[in-house]
Parts: C-alpha cells; sequence; structure tokens
C-alpha cells in the first residue's frame, strides 16, 4: 500500500462513498453561496464561477482525506447540475424535443460514468495511480500541480465541453431538424462504446488466466482506448445539438477540441507510457492498433 494512503485504510468502500456523498453536498452549498455572490456576472460566467468555487471545496477537503480521488466523480456529477440550472431558465421546457434530446444523452453519460466509477473504487485506501505519478514526480511542487493540473484544469475542460448545452437548455432555438438526430444518436453510440469498452476491460482483468497479457479483443483490437473515444464523441453530441440549435454556436466547438487536445496529448500518452514500463510486448500492440480511431488492426 502506498504509505502516503495508509491512513486512509481504516475507511471502508462505504465509508468512503458516505463522506464523499458529504464533500459533494458541501461542495454544492459552496456553489449555491457563490453563485448568488457573482451572479451579475450572468449564466455562463457566474456558473463557472460557482464551478470554481465547488472545485477548491473538494481539493481542500481531498487534502484532509489524504486522496486527490475524491475529485474523481466531479467529472460526472456535476455536469448535471449544471444543466439543471440553465434548463431551469427556460422553467423546463418539455415541450422542446431538443432539451429532452440533449438531458437523455447527458444523463445516460452521467449514470453510466458515475456507476462505473463507484464499481471500481475501492475507497480512500486507493488514489488515481496518475495522481501517485505526479505527486512521486513534481516533489515539493505538488500541492500546486495537484490543485491546477488534477483540479482545476479538468473543471475548466468540463465546464467549456458543457457550453454548448447552456445554448440548447436556456434558449429558444431553430426548430428541431435532422442535426438534433445526428447529434442524438452520436451521443447514445458514443456513451454505449464507453460502456461496452468497459465491460470487456472489466471481465479482462478480473479473469486470472489474464494476468500480464495485453486487451487486445473486443473494442480493444481495434483501439487502444476505445473509452477515451466514446467520451471526446460524447462531447461532440453536444455541440452538434447547440450547432443544430443555430450556426451562430460554432465557436463553442472549443469545448470538444479541448477534450480531444486532453486526451491525444495527455491521457493517451501517460496510459501507454505506463502499459509500456509494466509490459515491454505492449510496443507490438502499440504497432497494429490506433491510438484513437477504431481502425482494423495492422498487419506486422
Amino acid at each position: 500500500m502506498n504509505p502516503h494512503l495508509a491512513k486512509n485504510s481504516k475507511y471502508g468502500k462505504w465509508q468512503s462513498l458516505g463522506l464523499t456523498f458529504m464533500a459533494y453536498v458541501m461542495a454544492y452549498m459552496a456553489a449555491m453561496l457563490t453563485f448568488r455572490q457573482f451572479h451579475h456576472l450572468g449564466d455562463i460566467y457566474g456558473i463557472l464561477v460557482a464551478d470554481i468555487a465547488a472545485t477548491l471545496v473538494i481539493f481542500f477537503l481531498g487534502l484532509l482525506v489524504h486522496n486527490a480521488s475524491l475529485y474523481d466523480p466531479y467529472w460526472s456529477v456535476v455536469p448535471v447540475g449544471i444543466a439543471g440550472y440553465w434548463w431551469s431558465l427556460s422553467n423546463f421546457t418539455f415541450e422542446d424535443v431538443r432539451n429532452i434530446l440533449l438531458m437523455i444523452v447527458l444523463m445516460y453519460w452521467a449514470i453510466r460514468l458515475t456507476l462505473n466509477w463507484i464499481r471500481g473504487w475501492p475507497g480512500f485506501v486507493h488514489e488515481d495511480w496518475r495522481y501517485e505519478m505526479l505527486r512521486e514526480s513534481s516533489g515539493s511542487l505538488y500541492p500546486f500541480v495537484n490543485l491546477g493540473g488534477i483540479h482545476l484544469l479538468p473543471t475548466v475542460l468540463v465546464f467549456l465541453g458543457m457550453v454548448p448545452a447552456y445554448f440548447v437548455l436556456s434558449k429558444n432555438g431553430i426548430a428541431l431538424n435532422g442535426l438534433d438526430y445526428i447529434a442524438f444518436g452520436f451521443g447514445m453510440v458514443a456513451v454505449t462504446i464507453e460502456f461496452v469498452a468497459d465491460e470487456q476491460m472489466r471481465k479482462f482483468v478480473v479473469d486470472p488466466s489474464n494476468k500480464g497479457k495485453i486487451m487486445n479483443k473486443g473494442l480493444w483490437k481495434y483501439s487502444r482506448h476505445p473509452n477515451y473515444l466514446g467520451e471526446v464523441l460524447f462531447w461532440l453530441s453536444l455541440f452538434l445539438f447547440a450547432f443544430a440549435a443555430s450556426e451562430t454556436h460554432l465557436w463553442t466547438i472549443i469545448g470538444v477540441v479541448s477534450m480531444l487536445v486532453l486526451f491525444i496529448f495527455g491521457s493517451i500518452p501517460m496510459m501507454d507510457k505506463r502499459s509500456l514500463e509494466r509490459r515491454p510486448e505492449f510496443s507490438d500492440y502499440m504497432k497494429k492498433t490506433s491510438g484513437f480511431i477504431m481502425l482494423p488492426p495492422k498487419k506486422l
């Protein structure tokens, strides 16, 4: 066990989940109070400030439990609250089919990702290996890396990805059109890709006969990171909904681009490097298999 987390061994999974729930209630309350103070900034910038305030609460509470993974569920639970507020600005117009379609995709994504985290998280005895790596590599600078890289940067990126939803949920766009159905299809397929990829990997990992082997079956035969592909496609679907509502929302594609940059230049290289260090034969898998887009494997 990581010595840094030894003091958290007294917390079981359900105790850790309970503490996490209370932490997020506190973060929500902080966001509400902050938004009241900064409401004059508008429903985009005001919510962003509130979002950052909630992130700071989770950051400081993570310091108390000595585990930055307290932030992990933030990625999937906060967007639902933001979307709910923005939808309330239009008085929850259920007759607006575009709103309904977007919320179906968002809820499908949020529920899947949150449940996947709950299933795989053993509690505060565990911290994401990437956070541990950053702690070891940054040394005395880790508190700043923790605040900026682990907490604030993802919060801002997710918020940018959510901005298209504001222009759908809070505004009256043009009539429903074919692009809306394309956006809905993209979103549903994207989350399903993530679900299938995670389930395939879970079954592979728990099978003792696969110890030391490389997962190269199912969706993982065509992409080294099909779950990341699904994630980017999900954010693309939110943008497509906004673009379907009005072509003036083209600039909101910055959210999708930011997510793509994060995965292509951040998450994928980190995951591949770790896999190579643990299993040198992973290099052959890298040569044959696309890193992101699902493509037929190459013949070496």
